[in-house]
């Protein structure tokens, strides 16, 4: 496989969701992290910080800040875990949810158009090979120089 391909398709598709969550996010104090975060947590309910950064690769300085700034605005909570009273749970709140709602929208626009011109059974098979390698991806070891 062409690593070149792979890599150009990788960085226009994140570039071009970065430029709509940076329109969606104009006027707001949210930053694109602070926008990945709340989304990582949607998806992953009752996470903590760490497991924020495994989904992520945040560093925990930039998650936490992130997190007291949402917690601020109301988009997630914070509890202790009561099985490990050193950690935090992290939950989605009603409006974070609703926040992440108005935000897939946008993308469920882009990604019509995206993927227009792939038929409903080519959709399932990219979908399906993509996540049979994002499963894959953690095990990559790097060089160590």
């Amino acid at each position: 496989m062409d690593d070149y391909n792979l890599m150009g398709f990788a960085f226009r598709f994140f570039m071009q969701k970065k430029r709509i969550v940076r329109e969606y996010l104009k006027g707001t104090d949210l930053t694109m992290i602070d926008s990945m975060i709340m989304m990582s947590v949607n998806q992953h309910p009752d996470c903590n910080q760490e497991e924020i950064g495994d989904i992520t690769l945040f560093d925990g300085a930039i998650i936490a800040r992130s997190l007291k700034k949402l917690e601020l605005m109301d988009f997630v909570i914070r509890q202790v875990d009561p099985d490990n009273r050193r950690k935090k749970i992290v939950r989605i709140t009603t409006t974070g949810t609703a926040f992440i709602k108005k935000l897939k929208v946008d993308f469920k626009d882009s990604n019509e158009e995206i993927y227009s011109n792939l038929t409903d059974e080519e959709k399932n098979q990219l979908e399906h090979i993509l996540t049979k390698v994002y499963a894959n991806i953690d095990g990559v070891k790097t060089l160590n120089k």
